[in-house]
């Protein structure tokens, strides 16, 4: 068995293809993850920027996507250097950034997440990662480097204007448009369809593509999808544990009621 496996979706990524995964905000039990993988989603990001996972309900979610055809993310809180590299020590294949403006956040990112000579972070061999199997430190180092998703998020206009700046960074792998705190920077919150918007999602594929960088939005509808893959983004992340769980729900109660009905 091959200790230190690639990462699936900055592969695919790479090679022009588009990934999709969901959002898990509300199952934390292990099972999470292959239900999710199961289903054939390319990722699932943990979200800790509004949810209440913590580190070893974390660890345990990273050591069973190991196991799986999956890559699992986390979006943390902030930018903070704990809060970067004590997750990628947890075993995550990546991280999904917050709030990104400025190409010295970019920087600062990839000191935290990157081990030398690309940046600073400090150096251990993460036993999740390994699945517990020994690896050389040398080894270890280089594909962390080398296998390491890098998801930064545009949430603001000073975001989508600076775009070029933020993709050009060797390090970032991906850009993850935030809806809602985008429409709320443009003072149009919630109007996610406005022409503004439309606007900067295509200012972000221009700016991303130049750069060979992955973009993408967290969406919501098939529709939305589809018009954007068309358009050129290329990493989806589409709706969330609970909202996928409602929805089969209302479906499925619905033509079940139909039945009770025809019945009568």
């Amino acid at each position: 068995m091959k200790v230190l496996t690639a990462n699936r979706v900055k592969r695919r990524l790479k090679e022009g293809q588009v990934c999709y995964g969901t959002m898990l905000r509300t199952i934390s039990s292990v099972h999470a993850v292959p239900l999710a993988a199961s289903s054939g989603w390319d990722f699932a990001i943990l979200d800790t920027e509004h949810c209440d996972f913590d580190t070893a309900e974390i660890a345990s979610l990273a050591l069973v996507a190991r196991y799986e055809e999956m890559s699992l993310l986390v979006r943390v809180p902030d930018k903070e250097y704990h809060l970067m590299a004590r997750n990628l020590d947890l075993g995550v294949d990546g991280l999904v950034l917050p709030r990104v403006d400025t190409p010295d956040q970019v920087s600062d990112i990839i000191r935290a997440t990157k081990y030398g000579p690309l940046g600073q972070r400090g150096a251990s061999i993460s036993t999740v990662s390994t699945r517990f199997r020994s690896v050389s430190g040398a080894e270890y180092l280089e594909w962390a480097n080398r296998e390491l998703l890098n998801v930064i998020q545009i949430e603001s206009e000073e975001g989508v204007n600076r775009v070029d700046e933020l993709v050009a960074s060797e390090g970032v792998d991906a850009v993850l448009i935030g809806p809602f705190d985008l429409s709320q920077s443009f003072g149009i919150p919630g109007q996610l369809s406005h022409p503004r918007m439309q606007e900067a999602y295509r200012e972000v594929i221009r700016g991303c593509a130049e750069h060979g960088v992955a973009s993408g939005a967290h969406l919501q509808t098939v529709e939305e999808v589809s018009k954007w893959v068309g358009e050129g983004m290329r990493f989806i992340t589409f709706q969330y544990d609970s909202k996928l769980f409602q929805d089969a729900s209302i479906n499925w109660l619905s033509q079940l009621r139909q039945i009770e009905s025809s019945s009568d």
